[in-house]
């Protein structure tokens, strides 16, 4: 905060406040017509709190309501704190809905909204061409198949994280017609560049992937020793030893903590029954292979 006290100062000095008459004699009035309460047993308390109280509301008062609407240094500076000044919404711009005895199809578009960046144009570009690509194939998968078969194609999404660091929308696809599949699309936006990021954009070099990757087999490793129903095809005769493949453009997020979540689509790196299995790498396994602006920016 102290930081930010500075920070206001010379935006301050910059545009010098002069208040204007009106607004002095609303606070006065204000002031005036706060209740005196003055109990003998609790005389001293009562002296202390309502200035205390008054000094609180000023303070909220004159930040939050009056500085920005008298100086527009002032106004500008608050747009540029975390929070305050970045607030992005999700919103459903369209629904693509068909369903019959044997086909259905339930695709929500989203957009992501901030009308002080157009960084996420990029993002809503690409949830466009991915929805109508779907949408796309579920007709013509109606249009071969008809009564013959069965199809559907599902859409949803979530907003994973929306933090003063961090933006994650997180797409969700599940499409049947014969077999099923699932999977997902995470994007990252990073409100301290103003940039989307993707896995690759963090790495300092080779060794991150290596450390992600060693760990998430060592997951699974000893995941299929405790349990015996579950399978990774990892250290795999059938499959080989890499298939567990991190790189540039991999789906990741961020937990609560800090920690990296790499998941995984289903059929990925195991078998169907096995889903879309997710695994979380503490923070001390990889921040060393982080380039150093984003060291301090993970959580």
């Amino acid at each position: 905060m102290h930081d930010f006290d500075k920070y206001i100062k010379s935006w301050a000095a910059q545009d010098p406040i002069e208040v204007p008459d009106s607004v002095k004699n609303r606070i006065e009035q204000v002031l005036a017509d706060l209740p005196e309460k003055s109990p003998a047993a609790c005389a001293k308390r009562m002296r202390v709190f309502p200035r205390i109280a008054a000094a609180a509301a000023g303070f909220i008062f004159t930040t939050l309501f009056l500085l920005p609407n008298i100086s527009a240094s002032y106004g500008q500076a608050l747009q540029q704190v975390p929070v305050i000044g970045d607030i992005v919404r999700v919103v459903t711009i369209r629904n693509y809905f068909y369903s019959d005895d044997k086909h259905e199809m339930d695709i929500d578009v989203p957009k992501v909204e901030d009308a002080n960046n157009t960084a996420f144009d990029s993002i809503n570009e690409d949830v466009k061409t991915l929805t109508d690509a779907l949408m796309h194939r579920f007709y013509d998968d109606l249009a071969s198949i008809g009564d013959n078969g069965h199809s559907s194609v599902y859409v949803d999404y979530e907003t994973i994280t929306n933090s003063s660091r961090w933006f994650t929308l997180k797409l969700r696809v599940h499409e049947a017609a014969g077999s099923s599949n699932t999977y997902y699309k995470y994007y990252h936006f990073n409100k301290r560049t103003g940039k989307i990021v993707k896995l690759g954009d963090m790495a300092l070099d080779d060794g991150f992937y290596d450390a992600v990757q060693q760990e998430i087999e060592k997951q699974m490793l000893e995941a299929m020793q405790k349990d015996s129903d579950l399978k990774y095809w990892v250290q795999d005769s059938t499959f080989g030893n890499d298939i567990v493949s991190i790189h540039a453009e991999h789906n990741f997020y961020w937990n609560e903590n800090g920690d990296l979540v790499i998941p995984f689509d289903k059929y990925e790196v195991a078998p169907g029954y096995m889903g879309t299995p997710e695994f979380t790498i503490e923070k001390e396994l990889f921040v060393d292979f982080l380039l150093p602006e984003f060291a301090d920016t993970i959580s």
